[in-house]
């Protein structure tokens, strides 16, 4: 559709995006660290930023009443462009971009993905009455109190958009809504702040309960009321937050909040804290520590149903659990005591699918990695994991070090029968291990080590489940394995252990695997660490891989891939294989990470099987004032951007191109432009194919068969040839437009 005829359209809707203007940014998610760069979700989307109370730009936002017309403002427009979503796709994307300011993208630098739906990301700085402003947004006041001119433009929408007539039904679109709470950019610094956002995290809980009690008591007066004929009604509806506090440094306060809400059935679709101990009273903190580890890794399954918010944009056969992803983030390496802890409790995990988590060690240190990939192997890896854990997606950041000597150790456990006593050097006992519980009121013994009497703890109830090991069968106390403190031992007679069950422990469940390495780290135990673990993997990320790996000895470690992301120094490359890993890409292709003319040539030669799958490539070229060690060099920048032009006539495989330049070569901006939306094939899916192919009789004569007379279209399917299949497959397929993003 031509942009002058989607302006005269829509424009009538400029003065509603106003109060949007610049305050909508599609991004990932970023969790801010601590003294290292932060991490952001791979998943972008609509993030809309809710204004402050204090924000001294606008000081009549400080009016409580002016504050609440602002809400219904920013409300009212988002239900606005979600309805012109519906009704007209190409003219919300316009909206967003030309209106709303949409990431202050310049010409060129538009990067939206081919299909955008309508769902937001509601960021929440304003910690001071986030219940009453959830409540506001997301209740029945949307229903009960719409101002006169948004029901009058919601009705031109219905007219423009053309779907509805005066005399058809009215549609109700629901528009799903996450709260992002966090800290506020400005703010970590004042005296009680880190109070006020564990208190205002609590708060939305308590937003989320009062938002599912006033529509239940709004149906149950009013009932299922119908939305007029002609009319679009758009209705916010709240998903599963998500929460970043891990600024906030006390571990004692996150853990008593997080396992109140936790246990209360609170949902997250991302969870992001603190998992280091803070200095100073170390028992005191670390039994805190333990038991936050407890609370986000429960071995208890909550059942959605009970929840108060709940997933609108899942497929309905997923199947997501209490934390969507869970990101634990240390400023400093974990000590042996905070390791043991973490993975003492993730091996039963319940609550999460997706975990990342800082490595943070270095290969200087080679026994503290060791150390640190013997507990990993047990809890995500071992036989123990693989029984228990619901983990299937492992984001490991800040690695250091994954050389052979780590990877022996990593394989070990995961090879091993009787992995508990390999961790703590244990002789075989002469009794199995077993799955127990304890009996209420039972000591525990923690924190034993050679040098050092061992502490105590009465556990007034015991929850989660223990594994007993080195057990000689006679002795009063039993060594067991208790979730969030490792090593403990009890007594014998405080043990209630559970029937022995003979079913095989599953294989690693693992599909997908982030390996973040330092640049520097030693990682020539990568290839093993692949061969091992790389056969469940769907979907596998390496940042800085090193000279020893290229992209077919993935391949071969990982013949089930689905993607293959690889990216170090100038470089970002992505490998997609929708029917799987095809035998014929077992080609060597060599990535020069430092020369993107070299690697825009790899890409002009589409024999490679490996070049045919690349879909995105993600290039940044160095500046003249770039302070790393490469140097500026002006034709060489040039050249490279040219061999890109190039890459892109003879590729048509690749299907997303973003570049970043210096901005002295904008002028090149049209040349990349004009392969933006350019078609470059046709593609049907797997599951199309499959439907048409099941239905198609089978060419094979059985002559012992008894043969019943066919239809007539039957007898015409049977009858096709494989070149009439590929017209079919060729007529029903969509086209594949590439999206070429230039930054400069």
């Amino acid at each position: 559709m031509d942009v002058s005829n989607v302006a005269q359209r829509w424009g009538f809707l400029a003065p509603w995006c106003q109060v949007l203007q610049r305050n909508v940014h599609y991004t990932g998610f970023k969790c801010e660290g601590t003294g290292k760069e932060s991490w952001e979700s791979k998943a972008r989307s609509l993030q809309v930023t809710l204004p402050k109370r204090n924000d001294y730009l606008r000081p009549h936002l400080q009016h409580e009443a002016t504050y609440q017309l602002e809400l219904v403002k920013i409300r009212e427009a988002l239900a606005i462009l979600a309805a012109v979503a519906r009704v007209d796709h190409f003219g919300w994307m316009w909206l967003l971009a030309t209106q709303c300011q949409l990431n202050w993208w310049k010409q060129g630098e538009e990067n939206f993905p081919e299909h955008l739906p309508a769902r937001f990301v509601l960021k929440l700085e304003d910690h001071s009455k986030v219940t009453a402003d959830l409540v506001k947004f997301c209740g029945v006041d949307q229903r009960v109190q719409p101002s006169a001119e948004y029901v009058e433009t919601m009705k031109r929408i219905a007219e423009i958009g053309g779907h509805l007539t005066p005399d058809s039904p009215g549609v109700d679109v629901e528009v799903p809504v996450k709260v992002a709470y966090g800290a506020g950019q400005k703010d970590t610094k004042v005296d009680g702040y880190q109070d006020q956002l564990l208190k205002g995290l609590t708060g939305v809980a308590r937003a989320e309960k009062a938002i599912r009690r006033e529509w239940e008591r709004y149906f149950k007066a009013e009932g299922s009321k119908e939305v007029a004929r002609g009319y679009l009604r758009c209705t916010f509806a709240l998903e599963p937050m998500i929460a970043d506090v891990q600024v906030v440094q006390s571990i004692a306060k996150t853990a008593g909040t997080l396992e109140r809400l936790l246990f209360n059935n609170v949902w997250f679709s991302l969870l992001s804290v603190r998992a280091k101990c803070a200095e100073g009273d170390q028992a005191a903190s670390l039994i805190a520590f333990r038991q936050l580890m407890i609370a986000v890794f429960d071995g208890a399954r909550r059942g959605p149903e009970l929840s108060n918010t709940k997933y609108r944009s899942l497929a309905s056969s997923a199947k997501p659990l209490q934390l969507g992803s869970l990101v634990l983030h240390n400023d400093l390496a974990l000590d042996p005591l905070e390791t043991e802890a973490l993975f003492s409790a993730a091996v039963l995990n319940q609550t999460t699918q997706k975990l990342s988590v800082w490595v943070d060690l270095m290969s200087h240190d080679q026994p503290k990695t060791n150390f640190w990939w013997k507990w990993l192997a047990y809890g995500c890896f071992s036989k123990r994991a693989r029984t228990h854990s619901a983990l299937q997606s492992l984001d490991l950041g800040h690695v250091g070090s994954i050389s052979i000597a780590d990877v022996e150790t990593f394989l070990a456990i995961v090879d091993s029968e009787h992995p508990e006593e390999l961790l703590f050097d244990c002789p075989r006992g002469s009794v199995e291990g077993r799955e127990a519980t304890l009996k209420d009121g039972a000591m525990v013994q923690y924190d034993i080590t050679a040098n050092a009497q061992p502490r105590s703890l009465t556990f007034t109830s015991c929850r989660f489940l223990l594994h007993t090991f080195g057990d000689d069968g006679s002795s009063e106390w039993v060594n067991v394995i208790v979730p969030g403190f490792g090593r403990c031992r009890v007594r014998r007679s405080d043990l209630v252990l559970k029937p022995v069950r003979n079913a095989a422990s599953k294989r690693s469940a693992l599909t997908s695997l982030t390996l973040r390495l330092h640049a520097t780290a030693i990682s020539n135990g990568l290839p093993r660490f692949l061969a091992v673990i790389g056969s469940s993997l769907h979907y596998l990320t390496i940042e800085n891989p090193g000279e020893t790996v290229d992209p077919s000895v993935i391949l071969r470690c990982c013949p089930n891939l689905r993607e293959l992301t690889v990216n170090r120094g100038l470089m970002d490359v992505q490998f997609k294989f929708d029917s799987g890993v095809p035998s014929q890409a077992f080609s060597t292709l060599r990535l020069d990470w430092e020369n993107v003319a070299g690697l825009a040539t790899t890409l002009s030669n589409t024999s490679n099987p490996l070049v045919k799958c690349v879909n995105q490539l993600r290039v940044r070229l160095p500046t003249s004032i770039e302070a790393d060690n490469r140097e500026y060099e002006l034709q060489l920048v040039r050249r490279s951007l040219e061999t890109l032009l190039v890459m892109l006539n003879a590729n048509k495989y690749l299907e997303y191109l973003e570049v970043n330049a210096p901005s002295e070569h904008q002028y090149y901006l049209a040349g990349f432009l004009r392969h933006h939306h350019e078609v470059i094939g046709l593609k049907l899916n797997v599951e199309a194919r499959l439907a048409l192919l099941s239905v198609v009789p089978d060419q094979r004569k059985n002559p012992n068969k008894k043969l019943c007379t066919t239809s007539g279209p039957r007898r015409l399917m049977r009858d096709m040839d494989q070149e009439t299949f590929a017209k079919i497959f060729a007529f029903a397929a969509q086209p594949v437009t590439r999206r070429v993003c230039f930054h400069a």
